[in-house]
């Protein structure tokens, strides 16, 4: 993810930079999506936080779709380096650009591309391994 930012930053794409530093650091509506449940925090959220374990359901649980513009999916234990991120269950979030993975456990950059199925290009994928963070 910070190669990401810096790469924007030196490439001279401030508004997208800003654009996605709001999105991933500001307080804003969002969807929190766990095996526990579904809440929505304010109107008309434009992010989504999931475990890896409701990422397929997300297209018939969320009923916000028309302004989600990032999704962060978290991995937290190492059972879920062993699942899969159908990039086809986000079909239906029209405004989706942004994808950002947190590995709560020790991997590889290569481990998470593995979990990536479907993969149309439409989406920028970001990463974070946070480990104890």
């Amino acid at each position: 993810m910070d190669s990401y930012l810096t790469n924007l930053e030196k490439s001279g794409q401030n508004s997208k930079l800003s654009h996605l530093k709001h999105l991933l650091y500001d307080l804003q509506s969002a969807v929190y999506s766990s095996k526990g449940g579904t809440k929505v925090y304010g109107d008309q959220p434009t992010a989504i936080f999931a475990d890896i374990n409701s990422i397929n359901s997300l297209n018939s649980i969320v009923s916000s779709k028309s302004d989600i513009e990032i999704v962060t999916i978290k991995i937290s234990n190492a059972a879920d380096l062993n699942k899969s991120i159908d990039l086809n269950s986000f079909s239906g979030f029209e405004k989706l650009q942004y994808i950002f993975i947190i590995s709560k456990v020790e991997t590889s950059p290569s481990v998470i591309n593995n979990l990536i199925k479907n993969d149309t290009s439409k989406y920028v994928l970001l990463y974070k391994i946070s480990i104890g963070g």
